[in-house]
């Protein structure tokens, strides 16, 4: 296994700063915001947004396998399949070199040593983030690309369990609840 840093491996950009760039006669795009990168690798809940396409550069439109991270804490981070979905600011836009999985990579990016490297980064100001500069100083674990694309199979699956854990988990909390307001509409 080789240590490396991120940016041998990879090009790491920043979103796009798109308020300056919204047009009432420009064309709508789905906007990936803070919001829709969320725990576990799962992308959703987009911003849709008229945007003047001459300022959106291509580096700010996703491609199939960039890896994105939240710049402020809590450094959520997700594996893209979409295609041209306009990334926004404070979110790093992580594009890998041939040889690196990205579903593989993005697990490693939440693991609690990588976390630990982003702590010791991290601004003393109220909500804790990280600059492009600092996420391309992160230090990785990388093995062979086989390994990665296992692990990268094996963690997928792992995090489609725990969703699927936590939808039961979700309903019988509904259940439970409607039981007791059902107890409340007897009186």
């Amino acid at each position: 296994m080789n240590k490396v840093k991120l940016k041998d491996i990879a090009e790491v950009f920043t979103g796009l700063s798109y308020r300056r760039h919204l047009s009432d006669d420009g064309e709508e795009y789905d906007v990936i915001v803070q919001r829709s990168i969320q725990k576990d690798g799962i992308l959703k809940d987009f911003e849709k947004l008229r945007l003047n396409p001459k300022s959106i550069r291509p580096h700010h439109l996703t491609s199939s396998g960039d890896v994105l991270m939240k710049m402020p804490y809590p450094y959520d981070v997700v594996c893209v399949c979409q295609e041209n979905l306009v990334i926004s600011e404070r979110i790093a836009i992580i594009r890998l070199k041939e040889g690196y999985h990205p579903s593989f990579i993005a697990h490693l990016l939440t693991n609690a040593h990588v976390k630990k490297q982003l702590y010791e980064f991290e601004s003393s100001e109220r909500i804790p983030h990280v600059s492009i500069k600092q996420i391309r100083e992160i230090e990785l674990v990388v093995p062979p690309y086989g390994m990665q694309l296992k692990y990268g199979r094996l963690l997928d699956t792992i995090n489609e369990k725990i969703a699927e854990d936590l939808k039961l988990v979700r309903h019988d909390q509904d259940l439970k609840e409607g039981i007791l307001n059902r107890l409340w509409e007897g009186h």
